[in-house]
């Protein structure tokens, strides 16, 4: 079961017209894989700010929020929160600030997909840093995929870049890469 896609393609669309970079992620990343049936709302990465993103959808029912807890990043809701648009996608670590690439990878619903590496490195601090069992078997999950259909090297490599928890590191590091 997925949301009504509509809304996403108007979105996704709007930020493409304004050369915004962006991709979807979350569960709606987990659903393009096969990998949940369930999506309930969509989360989409964009490389742009916050002021930028609400300038875009100005005129709109919106709300904005800043960085909380573990997330480094700013979001923007959309759709009475249906659609989270995630400025700048990024985790607090204790060796920093680990930012997410919002990286294309597929296209699905004819919206760009993000990358399932970035996705597993954030599921997996956010499973860790905000102690949720759920974000880890997501975590799981996509590692789990990337295990039996390669990872993409030049993910790994932007994302081992980052400052990475090390066991964090050592398992994106001993995923195969294709």
């Amino acid at each position: 079961m997925i949301p009504p896609t509509a809304p996403l393609q108007r979105v996704c669309a709007r930020l493409a017209a304004a050369g915004i970079p962006h991709a979807l992620g979350g569960s709606g990343l987990l659903a393009s894989l096969g990998l949940v049936e369930r999506v309930n709302d969509w989360d989409v990465t964009c490389d742009a700010d916050l002021d930028a993103l609400d300038a875009l959808f100005a005129g709109e029912p919106r709300e904005r929020f800043g960085n909380s807890g573990c997330h480094a990043d700013h979001k923007l809701n959309l759709e009475g929160g249906g659609i989270e648009l995630i400025a700048r996608f990024a985790f607090f670590v204790p060796g920093g600030i680990v930012r997410i690439p919002t990286l294309v990878t597929a296209r699905w619903l004819d919206v760009p997909v993000g990358s399932p590496e970035a996705w597993a490195v954030a599921y997996a601090l956010m499973g860790e840093l905000e102690d949720a069992p759920r974000r880890r078997e997501r975590a799981q999950a996509l590692f789990a995929h990337l295990s039996a259909a390669g990872a993409d090297a030049l993910a790994v490599r932007a994302l081992l870049a980052e400052p990475l928890p090390a066991a964090l590191a050592a398992r994106l590091a001993a995923v195969p890469v294709r």
